[in-house]
């Protein structure tokens, strides 16, 4: 199953929305307990983010290159 980008900002952007209404209901509310959000992303993923970030980045460098 292929997860767009698109679908993956939808759901931060959602995540986000809810957080805010979240914290204007808990007000000054500082005895909540403190619970810490856990990502679990495959090898795979992993991997295409590595490369993509690799891709932008030469070709970024190319960009400025041929600028030259």
């Amino acid at each position: 199953m292929t997860i767009s980008d698109y679908q993956i900002s939808s759901v931060i952007r959602t995540y986000m929305k809810n957080m805010k209404v979240r914290m204007k209901q808990s007000g000054d509310n500082h005895d909540q307990e403190n619970r810490e959000d856990e990502v679990n992303i495959s090898r795979e993923g992993m991997k295409k983010m590595l490369y993509d970030r690799i891709g932008e980045q030469v070709t970024e460098k190319l960009k400025r290159y041929d600028e030259k």
